[in-house]
């Protein structure tokens, strides 16, 4: 069994490694983005669409689609949808499912 200090040690070293992977792929994510892109993220289970506006060192701006509200939100969190996508996911939401 583990002592208390040596659990603490091992959860510093756990965070620590989560910390790291969390900036490697919020810089990842910030390489692939570029302002003006149409993209998407998750927030409390809903997906959020919008413009992105501006990107900072760690998170980034998106404009949503009624242009009202803007978010700023971990850069790793957010993907690009294509124009495809966004099309066939309005032509869904028009049409319904069939």
């Amino acid at each position: 069994h583990l002592s208390i200090d040596q659990l603490y040690t091992l959860n510093r070293a756990v965070v620590d490694r989560i910390d790291e992977l969390q900036a490697k792929q919020d810089r990842e994510a910030l390489a692939m983005l570029r302002p003006s892109m149409k993209v998407q993220f998750t927030h409390d289970s809903k997906t959020v669409t919008g413009t992105l506006l501006k990107k900072n060192r760690k998170t980034v701006l998106i404009a949503n689609d009624n242009g009202k509200t803007h978010h700023k939100v971990p850069a790793g969190i957010v993907r690009h949808i294509s124009a495809a996508a966004l099309n066939l996911n309005q032509t869904v939401v028009q049409n319904g499912l069939k």
